[in-house]
């Protein structure tokens, strides 16, 4: 059914149409591609290489034994752990240290990162020797800002990655040069592992420092005391302390150096405490107090069992001494409860970690470390003031000698006090360096980088596909811009829609040998100077300001030279075979009239009216017809060029009354049945005589002495003289070319009532590229002879020698 409203047209999507698009502008695809191919390789051979040197670094886990295990038994899984060391790697902290190093020796004169060394790339190198201008001087700048610079720089080349669920880290730092990738690799691995090793002995450093503080005073206090000491004997001519005064001085001795030690490793155990307690967070530190708070909650009534047995050891060991046998067997007890409530501190911090770590990934290790710190602590401080008590009870009873023997005891017990004090610190000193002299820390470098042979990038082979596929992505859309805009008729569907009937399919014929390859290629070379307007032109500067142009602004070549197209060269022919069709199609198209006059218009100039009007002429004289042409295209007359006839006297000269006889400026073709009403000499007024009442006279005149009266005229819608003579004729026979003729003009003609009514219907001329008739739709792809014929023919009835 035909769809008369255009406004409900819609085009059907055809992936072989498009494709056929495609193909019929494979030469400006192809030049777009192979233009931005030519800027991707320029690019390429342009461009910095990037070398990138990859080192393995193993981050071995330190899972604390059982209870690491229980605090966070899929740490291997989470990856939390490595993220930290991952962005460790990457900070800037660690990229200046290393810039700092390496800025101090001597090759740094090899290093790109310094400026000290500036890759020239393969088309830098054509080029190299133009020169436009002195090196620029370097600006002095602070030493510290330049080292940040430098810092920043290296950070951006560093990258880190991680094998999945192992615990290996992958890092790489790139550069121009291979040497130097590998070379700045391996420092910010090795600055790293340096740097671990720092952290992890930072505790240990801080308690050696507080060790070696404590120690030195206490070094102080024991010389003082031996100098009173040795004063005080030579003064008073005292030996040594007998009977009862030895004993007491020995528990009271005894009594305050383990008040000393406990006191002494309370505060070591303090500072520890104090620096755990700066690496954790605020929210760690909540859940610390937390967790240690539900743990003294649920051990409070071992812990104090735990304090009446300590009570009880302590007087066991100032009653009997600690090499009794009772004392021993106390001393095991006492252990046992108290690895019972370690244990059971143990499962409970792992108890509530783990619960805690299903939200959130925290710093397991120290928040354990500085909650079993805690524990330690309190039991030292019970411990410390029972032994405070104990010196306090034996001070009172030593109190009672007498005064002499009293300030000897209390020298002596001093030193000896302080004597025990500093063997105790010392041997904390000696365990803190032993920790840091152990110390390997948990980074280990398990492959060192070296130099690549190839860089990453850029790659030949990327960039060549990139270019291919974005060269081919601009060309197709460039061609299909190109197509939107281009309102031209390409498809016969478009005239059955908007209630056009197409009569028949007329193959276009190149009179200047398009079929030859020089006509091939200066047609490509013309489409494509269409998408590159600046590439064309007239090679001698001069423009043609005669030019005739169509709808769209284009320019139109001129027919003038050229020769006309006739079914008579050669009556065999498709082209002939389509005008045979033509004529049948129009003679049974009014079948309820007689149809004398034909009236043959189109919508552009050049769209080949003036052709298809010689051609159907002879095509009616061919039946014995008798054929009458009148040229009434006033201002560019072409019937006496096809007709090879004179132009003057004509139609002109009739209608001004220049000549009486309208049989006497009928002029004979190369066809007895045929004949020419030239349109005659130029006038200023064309309009009024085709208008005029002797031209519709003339037409009614003409129409009882000839058997067709075909009458060539202008485009229907550049001029009023085809709309004159729509009156006169009794059909009108529009003229469409594809690819040529504008949809839009042809949307104004069907708005045209006085033309809807007489019109005939529209002979199409198929495009000028004879491989491409597919693309312009349904009727040159599915008809007649060869696939170009619309309708079934009738001439096989009316014509019987054809067969």
């Amino acid at each position: 059914m035909t769809n008369n409203d255009p406004n409900q047209f819609e085009q059907e999507i055809n992936i072989q149409e498009l494709l056929q698009v495609l193909w019929n502008n494979k030469l400006i695809i192809g030049a777009v591609t192979g233009l931005v191919v030519m800027l991707v390789l320029l690019y390429h051979f342009s461009a910095t290489p990037e070398y990138r040197s990859t080192s393995m670094v193993l981050i071995k886990q330190d899972k604390g034994g059982a209870m690491g295990e229980m605090i966070n038994p899929f740490g291997s899984l989470t990856g939390f752990d490595l993220q930290n060391d991952i962005e460790l790697v990457k900070s800037f902290p660690l990229a200046e240290e290393v810039v700092r190093n390496l800025y101090t020796k001597k090759d740094r004169d090899t290093l790109q990162l310094f400026g000290e060394r500036n890759y020239v790339s393969p088309i830098g190198g054509l080029f190299g020797w133009l020169s436009f201008g002195g090196a620029a001087e370097k600006d002095s700048v602070d030493y510290d800002v330049q080292m940040r610079k430098y810092a920043a720089a290296l950070q951006e080349r560093i990258k880190v990655g991680n094998s999945r669920d192992t615990d290996i880290l992958n890092v790489s730092v790139s550069s121009p040069f291979p040497e130097e990738a590998a070379l700045l690799t391996n420092a910010i691995c090795q600055a790293y592992m340096r740097k671990d090793i720092e952290w992890n002995a930072d505790q240990a450093m801080s308690v050696k420092e507080f060790v070696g503080e404590q120690l030195a005073q206490q070094q102080r206090e024991i010389s003082s005391v031996e100098n009173k000491l040795s004063s005080y004997m030579k003064n008073q001519n005292i030996y040594e302390l007998t009977g009862n005064a030895e004993k007491l001085l020995e528990k009271l001795v005894e009594a305050e150096s383990r008040y000393n030690d406990a006191q002494a490793e309370y505060n070591i155990l303090k500072k520890r405490q104090d620096f755990l307690v700066q690496k954790l967070s605020d929210e760690e530190k909540q859940i610390s107090a937390r967790i240690a708070k539900n743990v003294d909650q649920q051990s409070i009534d071992l812990k104090s069992r735990i304090k009446k047995e300590e009570k009880a050891l302590i007087e066991l060991a100032n009653s009997t001494g600690t090499e009794d046998g009772s004392y021993i067997a106390k001393k095991q007890q006492l252990d046992v409860l108290k690895q019972r409530l370690q244990e059971l501190t143990r499962n409970m911090i792992a108890g509530e970690l783990s619960y805690t770590s299903r939200a959130r990934q925290f710093q397991f290790d120290l928040i354990s470390e500085q909650l079993q710190t805690d524990l330690r602590m309190a039991e030292l401080g019970y411990v410390a003031q029972e032994y405070l008590r104990a010196k306090n009870y034996y001070e009172s009873q030593l109190n009672r000698l007498p005064q002499k023997q009293l300030n000897y005891a209390r020298l002596q017990r001093d030193r000896e006090v302080l004597n025990n004090t500093y063997t105790f610190l010392k041997e904390k000193l000696e365990e803190s360096r032993i920790k840091i002299a152990s110390e390997v820390g948990k980074v280990v470098i398990v492959g060192a980088a070296y130099p690549e042979l190839a860089p990453v990038a850029p790659s030949l082979k990327k960039n060549l596909l990139i270019g291919l596929i974005l060269g081919l992505g601009l060309g197709g859309a460039l061609v299909f811009v190109r197509e939107m805009l281009d309102h031209s008729l390409k498809d016969d569907s478009f005239l059955e829609d908007h209630g056009f009937t197409p009569l028949a399919a007329i193959p276009f014929v190149d009179s200047d040998g398009g079929g030859s390859m020089q006509a091939s290629m200066k047609k490509s070379l013309k489409d494509f100077a269409s998408v590159f307007p600046f590439l064309s032109g007239n090679t001698d500067g001069k423009k043609d300001q005669h030019q005739k142009k169509n709808s769209y602004g284009k320019p139109v070549e001129s027919t003038r030279n050229k020769q006309p197209l006739l079914i008579a060269d050669s009556l065999s022919s498709a082209f002939a075979e389509s005008f045979r069709d033509l004529r049948t199609n129009i003679t049974f198209s009014q079948a309820d009239r007689t149809l004398k006059s034909i009236l043959v218009t189109g919508t552009e100039i050049s769209e080949g009216k003036s052709t298809v009007c010689t051609n159907l002429a002879f095509a009616f004289a061919l039946t014995g017809k008798k054929v009458l042409i009148v040229d009434c295209d006033l201002r560019r007359p072409s019937q006496h060029r096809n007709l090879n006839t004179m132009r003057m006297p004509g139609l002109s000269d009739y209608l001004a009354g220049q000549e009486k006889d309208i049989n006497a400026v009928l002029q004979p073709t190369m066809h007895e049945n045929l004949s020419v009403l030239p349109a005659g000499s130029q006038t200023p007024s064309p309009n009024e005589l085709l208008g005029s009442n002797k031209m519709t006279e003339l037409v009614k005149k003409l129409e009882e002495e000839w058997d067709y009266v075909i009458l060539d005229t202008p485009p229907v819608l550049l001029l009023s003289d085809a709309t004159l003579l729509s009156r006169t004729a009794d059909g009108i026979l529009m003229v469409v070319r594809m690819g040529y003729t504008n949809k839009n003009l042809l949307k104004e003609v069907q708005k045209l009532d006085y033309l809807k009514h007489r019109l005939l219907g529209v002979a199409i001329i198929g495009p000028s590229d004879k491989s491409g008739y597919s693309n312009y739709g349904r009727y040159y792809g599915r008809y007649g002879y060869k696939g170009y014929y619309s309708y079934k023919s009738y001439n096989a009835y009316l014509e019987p020698e054809k067969g």
